[in-house]
């Protein structure tokens, strides 16, 4: 608790705006480059650059399925990139300073976002928190990332993005909280938790329709676990287009049908402010549900 108190008082002398707008421009830099050497004159090449470069879609009715069917935060360049990426290369024995620098060499390259920032820094906590033995549960985690990520670049405070990004990771983390173990059962109950948190900051952009939670549950490993890895490989071996174009066709039409019963109805924005007290009202149920059914009592 000491060590959020200290990240809380630091926010009052945040690093200068100059920051942000050197590393965005940097990484514009380089996005542009990674889009340019990209394979091209086949059909779903945007669809290959939203997700390889984090180039927004301009497919206007992919982007209107991914956002019905609430799936459009893992198809553009996420957290949840950087930690698949994190965890095939943990899988190849690489060491932890040479999956931080690719990382975050990763990270300026898709345009240097602020969910594959909070990500990428947050990996970078956790791994100074395991060497010196502090062991964070994980929603208190998720804030200290926040915290760190808003220290470094404060004008994100008015990033949806960020807040959508948050709002997901600690969803996540309330089955650690609850110490649910059975994977499946984490796995449900982790979106359901991401159909509530994240009702707030979708409330303006459509809010989440309770399809979602299925759509999530088995279409997220589709795009996390295929058509993701499928999607590097046809960037870096172009023999792997053909079998990336069948597989993001099969998906797209997928979405279509999947869609279809969905409709999008527009409203005003909430404001930033509430979007925050939403943020930080989670985490005091979070923390008080933890202390409540936890403190005192020995872990299983």
């Amino acid at each position: 608790m000491i060590i959020l108190l200290v990240l809380a008082l630091t926010l009052s002398t945040p690093l200068p705006s100059s920051l942000l707008t050197n590393t965005s421009a940097l990484a514009s830099t380089f996005q542009q480059k990674c889009v340019q050497i990209l394979p091209k004159n086949f059909e779903h090449h945007t669809s290959l650059a939203s997700l390889v470069c984090g180039e927004k879609i301009t497919d206007a009715e992919l982007k209107e399925n991914l956002s019905k069917t609430s799936l459009i935060h893992i198809f553009v360049i996420s957290g949840s990139h950087l930690i698949l990426l994190d965890e095939l290369l943990s899988i190849f024995k690489i060491p932890v300073i040479v999956r931080f620098l690719f990382l975050g060499s990763y990270s300026l390259v898709s345009g240097w976002q602020a969910p594959a920032v909070r990500a990428f820094l947050g990996l970078g906590l956790r791994e100074v928190f395991r060497r010196r033995h502090l062991h964070l549960p994980a929603d208190l985690g998720v804030l200290a990332t926040g915290f760190t990520t808003l220290i470094l670049f404060p004008g994100w405070w008015n990033s949806l993005s960020l807040q959508m990004s948050w709002c997901a990771a600690l969803a996540l983390s309330t089955s650690s909280a609850l110490r649910i173990k059975n994977a499946f059962a984490r796995a449900v109950f982790s979106q359901v938790a991401i159909f509530f948190f994240m009702s707030a900051p979708l409330w303006g952009l459509g809010s989440l329709h309770p399809l979602s939670i299925l759509y999530n549950l088995f279409l997220a490993p589709v795009v996390s676990y295929i058509l993701l890895p499928l999607s590097f490989l046809a960037a870096a071996f172009s023999p792997f287009l053909i079998l990336f174009e069948k597989v993001m066709g099969f998906f797209n039409d997928a979405l279509i049908v999947l869609s279809e019963p969905i409709e999008i109805h527009k409203r005003s924005l909430p404001s930033v402010g509430l979007l925050w007290t939403w943020i930080l009202g989670w985490h005091c149920v979070m923390h008080f549900l933890r202390l409540h059914l936890w403190q005192g009592k020995d872990a299983p």
